[in-house]
């Protein structure tokens, strides 16, 4: 197992000495991204991560590639390179665990993503956490065994047990220490003694696949006034319409049509907050043709009518 470079100041900082709830935010260009550092015992750290962007640069970000994590997913989706050629996509409820080899950026197709990781650095446990690790029967040499593979990276169901320890955290707006550090303790002994493992169910893209899978997403989503079909796009790509289908399905976890549909709605939410933009045209420019098709799609989205939503925010 490959472990995070003790000498790497960022992680030396937060698994070392971090004393009390460090919160952190980043504003990207296209977005930002709020983090939450937990602390733990020394050489190992938690963070939450909660994601509004497409698309985050590690090129500035000095630490070795190769890093060992546990993962969890509350909502939304990360695209994660397994291999070489070779992408997983995290989402709802999903736990990653193992060696992650990280390139030079990462990929959040929908643009969020809510989760929790735990990062292990060998080189930087102390005496006192590798005795509160043995007192909870807690061998991290055994954790790597049971889940390390070729491909440097388990995907797993995460079990009721660990999915409540998680949300017990993300639900306290203020944990304690003292819960986090239980309830992390209790996440790694449900790893490592759980017997039935359920391996998630992901599909893989190559990273030719994921280009496509990408491409079609920008042709759709230039102009959602327009309505593209998937066979006029598999026309001018020479792929067929069910591969396309699938690349999509397997990047953005839903269909095209649900897709675009929720993309539609959400621009059009935002333009009833900050315009006054009148309903029928926020209608045309979301891609609806009969402003009461939009207004009925818009309620049972919001649960709101349009003017309805636009109101209640003011």
């Amino acid at each position: 197992m490959k472990y995070i470079d003790s000498k790497n100041t960022f992680f030396n900082h937060y698994a070392n000495d971090l004393k009390e709830i460090k919160k952190v935010h980043t504003n990207q260009k296209s977005g930002y991204i709020d983090n939450t550092y937990y602390p733990f015992y020394p050489g190992i750290f938690v963070c939450s991560n909660e994601v509004h962007t497409n698309h985050i640069s590690m090129k500035n970000f000095n630490y070795k590639n190769d890093i060992f994590l546990i993962n969890y997913c509350i909502s939304g989706r990360c695209e994660f390179h397994v291999t070489k050629d070779k992408y997983l996509y995290m989402k709802n409820n999903y736990t990653s665990i193992g060696t992650l080899t990280i390139t030079d950026s990462f990929y959040y197709p929908t643009g969020y993503y809510l989760g929790f990781e735990v990062y292990i650095c060998e080189d930087l446990l102390t005496d006192e956490t590798k005795t509160i690790l043995e007192n909870f029967n807690i061998d991290l040499e055994k954790l790597k065994q049971k889940y390390e593979n070729d491909e440097h990276l388990t995907l797993l169901e995460t079990n009721n047990n660990i999915q409540h320890l998680w949300l017990e955290i993300h639900n306290h707006k203020n944990p304690p220490i003292g819960l986090i550090r239980l309830n992390i303790l209790k996440i790694l002994y449900e790893l490592l003694h759980e017997k039935n493992v359920e391996r998630a169910n992901s599909s893989y893209l190559t990273k030719n696949q994921a280009k496509i899978a990408k491409h079609v997403h920008n042709i759709l989503t230039a102009d959602i006034s327009k309505h593209i079909p998937i066979r006029e796009i598999s026309t001018h790509t020479s792929i067929s319409e069910t591969s396309l289908k699938n690349y999509f399905n397997s990047m953005y976890g839903m269909n095209v049509s649900d897709y675009m549909r929720i993309l539609r709605l959400k621009k059009a939410a935002e333009l009833l907050l900050n315009t006054n933009i009148s309903i029928a045209e926020i209608s045309e420019k979301c891609g609806y043709s009969n402003q009461g098709r939009f207004a009925k799609a818009f309620k049972e989205h919001f649960g709101l009518l349009p003017l309805e939503y636009r109101h209640s925010k003011i």
